[in-house]
């Protein structure tokens, strides 16, 4: 009897050990090579974040970089739950097909079904806010929108705020990126399932498919692993301010880990939530290449389903390579240059391909002539300037208030300015001739126009 306790004991311990299925010990190459290619950054305190790489369903690399909290200073691991801005979009378009798949509605539906007295309600669909086509300007452009964000309004006060604006086009004849039109969406899930947003995602996306972490972000919640967002100026790092997350319920409210991402990806392939029709609709590309809650493009010939996500301190990505069966996830808590960066630079490791360093480690040398011909003054759509100007082999950045700072040659087009925690790329037209420039500086970029 002692002698099959003892074996069952021995059973158990063994069975806890194991590593779940997919969940593999990181792809020591891989992470390698990865590593590798973050250190420069890392050094330089320039990101902070968890990353996830998976094909055909198996982790290669689930692994946290930099710290999830400046102030206690304790690491991002894969099990830190991070903010997912925009892209929460994609699991409030998964809850609209679950309600279409139930009977409860049609994304031919008109916006008048759900709000009777919302002005020109009735030549809008569901279908026009879940592919940004439906003329209901983007609230994050209105003049008090930053006032109001850190206001605990609920959904339909949200909606009453801004359904005053006057459509900016006829629905379904343009595109264009409105968070708005994705609250309405949360608005309709709860008329419809008589549930609160953020319950019914619980109940019918996280947790059939086990995802644990996820959830809608309130402040007042005790949410043990929750990463501190961050953003920077210049070289000073900062907590991000405060806003109300559900004040963006169904756009940007949700948070999660890359864990429980990659939970979701897997079911993506299956009927497991959603049937192979809701899928196909969701993953058909109508216009700007957005399908319901994801872009839909071609990269060097390969098929992708990605979406990305700002908000507050953090920056989420999510590329989905479907015909390699890859996936690449990154949630950064720190609003770093280098985010594009770092997504592209994986996606082309985990593929096989080339890549450029993230940071070159040695300012490259840039031909005189080259320098020459970005000298100049550059405008951009806000009023702002530079003006751009050669100190020998490098060049040096002004803006309006004067102080030129050196920027960094990274390669012949694009520059590191270090004081600024800012790149600069040159822009040339079809003629070879310098024409422009594109600044991004945490999660913004900006095109500006060479005037002189």
């Amino acid at each position: 009897m002692k002698y099959w306790r003892a074996i069952i004991c021995i059973a158990i311990i063994c069975l806890f050990c194991m590593p779940l299925p997919g969940w593999a010990v990181n792809n020591p190459a891989l992470e390698a090579k990865v590593d590798a290619f973050l250190k420069p950054a890392l050094d330089y305190d320039l990101i902070s974040g968890t990353v996830l790489i998976a094909k055909n369903g198996n982790i290669l690399l689930a692994k946290g970089y930099g710290p999830a909290n400046r102030e206690y200073d304790f690491p991002n691991t894969p099990e830190t739950k991070f903010r997912l801005g925009s892209m929460t979009k994609q699991f409030t378009a998964a809850a609209i097909m679950l309600l279409e798949e139930r009977g409860l509605l049609k994304v031919e539906d008109t916006l008048t079904k759900y709000y009777p007295d919302y002005p020109d309600g009735g030549k809008i669909t569901l279908h026009h806010f879940l592919t940004h086509t439906s003329g209901i300007p983007n609230y994050n452009s209105l003049p008090d929108y930053d006032e109001k964000l850190v206001q605990p309004y609920g959904i339909d006060q949200v909606i009453d705020w801004f359904k005053s604006q006057t459509l900016q086009f006829e629905p379904g004849s343009q595109y264009a990126y409105s968070n708005s039109g994705y609250v309405l969406l949360a608005g309709i899930i709860e008329k419809v399932s008589g549930m609160s947003y953020a319950e019914f995602l619980r109940q019918n996306i996280f947790e059939p498919l086990g995802m644990a972490h996820s959830g809608q972000d309130v402040f007042t919640t005790v949410l043990k692993n929750r990463a501190t967002g961050h953003g920077g100026d210049g070289r000073t790092v900062y907590q991000a301010p405060y806003r109300d997350m559900p004040f963006t319920s169904g756009a940007g409210s949700l948070y999660s880990t890359v864990n429980d991402l990659f939970l979701w990806d897997r079911a993506l392939y299956t009927d497991r939530l959603l049937s192979q029709a809701s899928r196909d609709k969701m993953f058909t590309p109508y216009k700007g290449n957005y399908g319901y809650g994801w872009f839909i493009e071609q990269r060097d010939g390969r098929n992708v389903i990605s979406h990305g996500g700002a908000i507050n301190g953090f920056l989420a990505n999510i590329d989905r390579f479907v015909d390699d069966t890859v996936v690449i996830i990154t949630l950064l808590n720190y609003e770093s240059t280098f985010s594009r960066a770092v997504n592209t630079g994986l996606a082309a490791i985990a593929l096989g391909k080339g890549y450029k360093p993230l940071l070159v480690a040695e300012t490259a040398t840039v031909p005189p002539e080259v320098l020459n011909a970005y000298a100049g003054t550059y405008r951009f759509d806000f009023g702002a300037e530079i003006t751009v100007s050669r100190d020998d082999r490098q060049l040096m950045i002004a803006d309006n208030e004067g102080g030129g700072v050196t920027a960094a040659a990274q390669s012949d087009v694009l520059f590191f300015l270090r004081v600024r925690n800012a790149l600069i790329k040159f822009l040339k037209g079809d003629d070879g001739t310098v024409n422009g420039v594109y600044w991004q500086q945490g999660a913004q970029g900006f095109r500006g126009k060479k005037i002189s």
